[in-house]
């Protein structure tokens, strides 16, 4: 049921990764800030899987370096696994467990920048259901698509720690990578990140694959694969020389359709490297794998996607999965209160992938079509991007749309410059990790001005701006004054958004594109043109993730030109506030009407003069309403609808 829940909230005909998280009471889980008394090195993973059933057993070695002095105990991260023994440095050590801690009492004191090594031997044992993390486990045949046995490995955010102990947190990637060796029935084939540095023939049927990662890498992007895998590699080739191998792995049975579902990685591999530098890694490559909670999942130089790709050729995913390698793999959020960075890069970046392969109109498509996905989120839940409360993780909504459109504006800022900040950002962070503040910092650094108001609004603050537009053009001697009043009449968020706005005036000659600065609401701005007016579009590039209504007339100037209207600051809504645009001065009613046609709610206005005024209608039950609003000249009705 999990499951279905899962795939049910999380999958829509946009929604590429769909990852999911159900975080559990009893989790635990750092900040970067926090003490940690310890830097990891490197894991080595020496493991076996019976495929056979979900069970593993195995050692992980951690490479340790102590960040404080008088170091006497190491804590790591367990969760679901049996201990069978801990040594250090080769000296067998008490342990004991709390929660998700494995706490490793050190036989000795270590000082700041002393090395030690811990070895974990430890065995998990699990029951098969429809929705897993951590170690997965799938028998032949569990349903009519599941053709061969598999087993894989799921761990992020902090699922990890269900398959190896470890150091779970993003902020401590190991400095010198990983070995991960598998030992499988000698049918199988393992793949995980990295190379293949070695298989072995082992004389009880079974095969050890031995891969190792060279690169700084975080637990959550560890992966290994095992089932009876086709294997066969493609390449690319960088302007500059460089070869990259792209290796996939799937059954046997799709490995025909593989070559045309997969025939425009390269591609979007030629993309990226062109837009943020080089590709990060020496290889790249592909396991599919069904059942899968998940549509896809950026492991360090092996993501792992779901086979309704492969069937179904979806490449945008794929190119999604892709730019993770260089916006969350080789530079990783520090923990995951920024998770919008590596997704926001990733959703943006699939989106200029879409524009690459399929043209700028598609991009725009898709582009509004993610806004309405946010506007959705935001009118059940507004908050802030950044820190997302755990069970929103990874909504679609904020941590996938929202978050590309903040980088869509922060590239609108400084058009000339996107492309070379985010390299920059790149070449500050690389193999490491960054926050929020580092972006913002490097990219004020490259825009030369401080953008701490853009995050405040749109990262660290919530909600969106909404305009209405106010504009006249007047005869004015020869020439034309063109008057335009901006007003923002969003609640629950920034009374103003200092993003500077577009428009563009059609006139009766050459059209104008005039680019307004916004310091305050309502934002008066003033032009003269040769040509009369006719019309305008607010915004007409999409470059801002807003509402807008545009009117004719300036406000109280132009009496009788604004027509009656109401409008919803969010619709779906939890508390419903309707706009109210009156064009002159009358005793204004509502009345609320529930589907079935019953007066449920009749507010007195009061008297209003022209112009845009706003009504908190009040506590409503969920459902669908209708609002109708009459003054002493005519009356207008429309439908909105109140969420939980």
């Amino acid at each position: 049921m999990i499951f279905l829940i899962c795939v049910i909230a999380q999958w829509g005909t946009d929604n590429i990764e769909a990852k999911c998280f159900h975080p559990e009471i009893y989790l635990q889980h750092a900040r970067a800030e926090s003490t940690h008394a310890y830097d990891v090195l490197k894991y080595e993973l020496d493991v076996t899987v019976p495929m056979t059933n979900r069970s593993i057993e195995g050692i992980n070695r951690i490479t340790c370096r102590s960040q404080v002095d008088g170091l006497n105990d190491a804590v790591l991260h367990s969760y679901t696994l049996t201990i069978d023994s801990v040594e250090v440095d080769g000296v067998a050590a008490t342990f004991s467990t709390a929660g998700e801690s494995l706490i490793v009492n050190l036989p000795q004191t270590y000082n700041t920048g002393d090395s030690f090594n811990i070895e974990v031997g430890y065995h998990g044992s699990w029951n098969v259901s429809s929705y897993q993390t951590g170690f997965v486990y799938y028998p032949k045949n569990y349903n009519s698509n599941t053709l061969h046995a598999l087993a894989y490995t799921l761990g992020e955010p902090w699922d990890a720690r269900r398959w190896m102990p470890c150091y779970d947190e993003p902020f401590d990637k190991a400095d010198y990578g990983c070995v991960i060796a598998v030992t499988a029935p000698d049918t199988f084939v393992v793949c995980a990140n990295g190379e293949l540095v070695s298989v072995v023939n082992n004389p009880n049927n079974t095969k050890t694959y031995t891969w190792q990662e060279d690169y700084p890498i975080t637990t959550y992007l560890m992966h290994f694969g095992v089932s009876k895998y086709a294997e066969w590699s493609d390449w690319f080739y960088s302007n500059s020389g460089d070869t990259v191998e792209i290796r996939h792995f799937m059954w046997p049975e799709d490995s025909s359709t593989s070559v045309w579902s997969f025939q425009y990685l390269p591609d979007a591999m030629y993309l990226f490297d062109s837009l943020y530098g080089e590709y990060p890694f020496d290889r790249y490559g592909q396991d599919v794998v069904y059942p899968y909670a998940w549509g896809g999942m950026e492991h360090q130089e092996l993501s792992t996607i779901h086979r309704n790709w492969l069937l179904n050729q979806s490449d945008r995913g794929m190119a999604h999965e892709l730019a993770h390698m260089w916006w969350g793999d080789m530079l990783t959020c520090i923990d995951f209160r920024d998770i919008w960075l590596n997704e926001g890069c990733a959703t943006y970046s699939d989106a200029n992938y879409w524009w690459y392969r399929v043209g700028h109109a598609q991009f725009q498509s898709l582009m509004q079509s993610r806004a309405q996905y946010y506007f959705q989120e935001d009118a059940a839940w507004r908050r802030p991007l950044y820190d997302p409360p755990l069970s929103q993780l990874f909504n679609y909504g904020y941590t996938y749309c929202k978050a590309s459109w903040v980088m869509h504006m922060l590239r609108y800022l400084d058009q000339d410059q996107f492309f070379t900040a985010m390299q920059a950002y790149r070449d500050s962070f690389e193999y490491g990790t960054a926050s929020t503040d580092d972006m913002k910092s490097v990219f004020s650094s490259v825009y030369g001005t401080d953008l701490t108001w853009f995050f405040d609004e749109w990262v660290y603050g919530q909600g969106y701006p909404d305009y209405r537009i106010f504009w006249e053009s007047v005869a004015a001697g020869n020439d034309y004054q063109t008057t335009i009043c901006i007003h923002q009449v969003q609640t629950n968020a920034p009374p103003v958004f200092h993003m500077p706005v577009e428009i563009m005036l059609y006139t009766t000659g050459a059209d104008t594109l005039v680019a307004i600065p916004i310091t305050t609401a309502p934002q008066q701005f003033v032009i003269t043109l040769a040509d009369s007016v006719m019309s305008i579009s607010f915004d007409p590039d999409q470059w801002l993730l807003m509402h807008s209504q545009t009117f004719v007339g300036i406000d109280e100037l132009n009496q009788g030109v604004v027509v009656n209207d109401i409008s919803f600051m969010s619709n779906p809504a939890r508390n419903p506030i309707i706009n109210l645009m009156i064009n002159h001065r009358s005793d204004v009613g509502i009345w609320v009407y529930d589907i079935g046609g019953r007066l449920v709610k009749q507010i007195d206005a009061g008297n209003r003069k022209p112009g845009l005024h706003q009504v908190d209608i009040g506590q409503l039950t969920a459902g669908v309403y209708f609002c109708r609003m009459k003054t002493d000249q005519d009356e207008v009705v429309k439908k909105f609808v109140v969420v939980n």
